[in-house]
């Protein structure tokens, strides 16, 4: 081969020089994805220890509340005494822990509430807003936590950094079922409030009309002994009926303690024995006595109107009120 030229030798160097370029660039390029990946690897390290002191912490409040509110609960049942045979401070020693520091703890639980539900939002990444309906649903016992575990309605969401979409799932499920409960429960209370209203209105309409019935009364000419026998009368009357009207209100058969029920029952059974006797004593005394029935069945019972005019609340006003009622039939007619 002949001499090279100094033009051979130009393009030779040049190529040399771009091959080592080429392998600086590929060892650069290399250097970088590695420490992209040493980097990315440090960043995925971290936020796993991250979520591993997260998830500590959370663990760690979360013993050291339910310790206290398990500890809290033997202390006020007293179980330790009557099943072990144990003094509470014997108790707290069996169970390693400080009788006077557990005490104290006793006294104010809110702080240890406090840090376990800031540690389990940290934790979780779900606001504390959205946790207390969890705290609601445990101590509705609907819902429970055990063994780094949320129960309820016989699902089971372990208490990782793995199931987070699950409890923040199980969260919003537990906020929609009480916000649905609290609704319901309004509602029915609404319905409740518009029934006695409109019961107070026709007890207040019933008064009304008593008390112009009553004007239009004429007076009778009665010794004093007689009216003041007529006024007692009509007070039993009146605070009778109030009586029964407070029971109907605060007492419902569909909803008031079984107790109650049963005692109320046996009242109105006292009121009608004693009334019956009563009436019976009444009988040799009345002179017109065998003009009323000895069991007054709903067939026996007299005419409104006569009923209303001899009864002492309302005495004299019966054919007023059959007036009034006749008055109400015929402009309903037309």
């Amino acid at each position: 081969m002949g001499k090279a030229t100094e033009a051979d030798n130009f393009i030779q160097a040049c190529s040399d020089s771009a091959e080592s370029n080429e392998i600086i660039r590929r060892e650069m390029e290399k250097n970088a994805e590695e420490t992209q990946m040493e980097k990315e690897k440090a960043i995925a390290n971290i936020f796993e220890m991250a979520g591993k002191i997260k998830a500590t912490n959370f663990q760690k409040s979360q013993s050291a509340f339910f310790g206290l509110l398990m500890l809290k609960q033997v202390k006020e049942s007293k179980e330790y005494r009557s099943k072990a045979g144990m003094t509470w401070e014997q108790f707290c020693e069996h169970v390693g822990v400080d009788r006077r520091r557990i005490d104290e703890q006793l006294l104010d639980l809110k702080p240890f509430r406090t840090e376990f539900l800031a540690d389990f939002a940290n934790f979780s990444g779900v606001e504390i807003s959205k946790i207390k309906y969890l705290g609601m649903a445990v101590s509705e016992k609907s819902a429970e936590i055990a063994e780094n575990a949320i129960t309820y309605n016989g699902e089971t969401v372990p208490l990782d950094a793995e199931h987070k979409d699950e409890i923040q799932a199980l969260l919003e499920t537990l906020e929609e079922s009480h916000k649905q409960q609290v609704e319901e429960k309004d509602a029915t209370i609404r319905t409740k409030d518009r029934l006695i209203k409109a019961k107070e209105d026709v007890i207040k309409k019933m008064e009304r009309e008593l008390s112009r019935l009553e004007k239009t009364v004429k007076k009778t000419d009665l010794t004093e002994e007689e009216q003041d026998a007529i006024n007692l009368l009509a007070e039993v009357q009146t605070n009778f009926i109030q009586g029964i009207a407070d029971i109907k209100k605060q007492i419902k058969p569909g909803e008031a303690p079984e107790i109650a029920l049963r005692q109320l029952y046996f009242l109105y059974i006292f009121i009608s024995k004693v009334c019956m006797e009563e009436r019976l004593d009444l009988h040799e005394f009345y002179r017109n006595a065998e003009d009323v029935p000895w069991e007054i069945t709903e067939m026996e019972l007299p005419p409104t109107e006569v009923l209303v005019d001899n009864l002492p609340l309302t005495r004299g006003m019966g054919k007023a009120y059959k007036e009034k009622i006749n008055q109400r039939q015929a402009a309903k007619e037309r």
